[in-house]
């Protein structure tokens, strides 16, 4: 209150001059005040002092601990999973609501934008709510109609909080067909889902779900830290499952080759895939088996970046054996990676070769015999051309010649000469030429370069002395001397490549020249 007369020194008055705020919504502002529900039949508590949020110290915050062995991979053994809740739950009301609304149903109405990085039905606004219970029951009937990250994740938060209305075995086919159908729409779901896929088999003893995500499972392997999880089924994948397999052990990228674009892309595709998948489900017969591979545990909090309540919330320990460890398995899937190539160029009429050194027998047999029905029908393909009657005139003759036969046809030779031609019209028409060969300039020697550039050309340098090259870089060499020189020249040692010991001192000689 002013101590001033109001009526001479109102200018003093720094209250009054100072402008007022003006009032602004709080976020998420709802059409309908929040109401916290109960589940046992007890009215909605509506004093603005019970809506308040409080947070209490739960009182059971013991360690549960349950282990059980992985029975539907050889890759993975032990699987614990830790029930450590924390002190507080700072979720609790989302079970109550969830359970509340889990039949709740809206008429059809139109998209409302909703974004939230934790999306809760508190947040929502009559459209969003309208729109979101709408959009669920279609998904239910087998309908995606168009959606946002947020509910897209608030239904997924429903399923992973509520197992005892969503059985896991239900759940997680609705977590695949979401995960299917809105991933090309909406892409960045891609690495939560294949993050809290596998957590939700594991925590709920459940196989991959291979048979499900087929159709994009080589795109899942490489943006997951535990490709193992989704490598075990190949034979439920296909081919699918072996390109993610070839990607994942092969030191080889058959892909950036350049046979393996253009006209003959298809092709290459489809034998490469079918050759590696038979000698794949030979090699898997009876499972996945490493040799030397050392067991790790992988340990993390279960359902990352996600809302979980005290009952799902938990962290998993799970014992597996890294597939890309076996050093034999590598090898192996390597050079039948190449030999493979050898019998597309060979089908396709490309002379250059990759180099194989240790693919084992009975995986050649595999793979000849992947091509022998192939091979068979490009060879009925190409029918022998039929020579015109004309054309046989002009074939050499079959009969051996002998210096007697030149002697008798040169003879005859000029006999026909000496009638057509008298000799005073021959010494007129055939003078006397005298002809002086022109010195032949000397000339550089150019070397082949193969058209690798002069980095490739350096890098290559640097590599013959120890230093290391990119896969890329190595890729494009040994393409180059592949079709130049007729093999390729380095080879992938575990840790780098390094230039192939029978070829060091042609390459050597070859990099003087070229690089004087």
């Amino acid at each position: 209150m002013s101590i001033f007369d109001n009526g001479l020194d109102d200018f003093w008055d720094i209250e009054k001059l100072v402008p007022k705020k003006k009032p602004t919504a709080a976020p998420f502002v709802t059409k309908s005040p929040v109401r916290e529900h109960t589940i046992d039949g007890e009215s909605p508590k509506n004093s603005p002092d019970e809506q308040k949020l409080t947070i209490t110290p739960r009182t059971n915050t013991a360690t549960e601990r349950s282990s059980y062995d992985y029975a539907h991979s050889s890759l993975i053994g032990r699987v614990t999973v830790i029930r450590d809740v924390d002190k507080y739950d700072f979720y609790e009301n989302f079970r109550k609501a969830a359970l509340i609304y889990y039949d709740f149903k809206t008429e059809k109405c139109d998209f409302a934008k909703y974004y939230s990085y934790m999306p809760q039905y508190s947040q929502l606004t009559m459209e969003q709510k309208n729109y979101y219970f709408y959009w669920r029951s279609e998904v239910r009937r087998g309908r995606y109609l168009k959606s946002d990250y947020s509910y897209l994740y608030l239904y997924v938060y429903e399923i992973l909080n509520l197992p005892d209305k969503v059985a896991p075995e239900e759940g997680i086919k609705i977590l695949c067909n979401l995960w299917r159908e809105y991933r090309k729409s909406l892409p960045k779901m891609d690495s939560y889902f294949a993050l809290w896929v596998q957590d939700y088999c594991l925590v709920h003893n459940l196989a991959a779900p291979i048979e499900l995500i087929a159709d994009f499972v080589y795109d899942i392997v490489f943006i997951t830290d535990f490709p193992e999880f989704y490598l075990y089924d190949l034979e439920s994948a296909g081919a699918f499952g072996t390109e993610s397999m070839l990607t994942y052990l092969s030191s080889y990228d058959w892909r950036r080759g350049k046979f393996a674009a253009g006209e003959h892309a298809e092709f290459y595709k489809k034998h490469m895939l079918g050759a590696i998948s038979a000698l794949v489900a030979d090699i898997f017969a009876d499972g996945i088996a490493t040799d030397g591979g050392e067991s790790r545990t992988l340990s993390r909090v279960a359902f990352a970046h996600s809302l979980c309540t005290h009952a799902v919330k938990c962290r998993l320990e799970v014992e597996y054996t890294p597939l890309s460890r076996d050093e034999r398995l590598r090898s192996d899937v390597t050079e039948a990676v190449r030999y493979t190539e050898n019998k597309l160029r060979a089908i396709i009429g490309i002379k250059s070769r990759l180099g194989i050194k240790a693919l084992p027998e009975h995986y050649k047999g595999i793979i000849d015999a992947y091509f022998a029905p192939i091979i068979d029908a490009e060879k009925q393909k190409k029918t022998p051309r039929v020579i015109p009657e004309y054309e046989r005139l002009y074939d050499a003759p079959r009969e051996a010649l002998s210096f007697a036969d030149a002697d008798e046809l040169e003879l005859a030779s000029w006999t026909t000469t000496a009638r057509l031609v008298s000799e005073e019209e021959e010494a007129e028409q055939i003078p006397e030429v005298s002809i002086t060969p022109e010195p032949i300039a000397e000339t550089e020697c150019v070397t082949d370069t193969y058209g690798l550039s002069d980095t490739e050309i350096s890098m290559l340098s640097s590599c013959l002395s120890g230093g290391k090259v990119d896969d890329f870089t190595a890729e494009r060499i040994n393409e180059a001397f592949a079709d130049g020189f007729g093999d390729i020249i380095l080879e992938f040692d575990g840790e780098g490549y390094t230039v192939i010991e029978d070829y060091r001192e042609e390459i050597s000689a070859w990099l003087t020249k070229i690089m004087k």
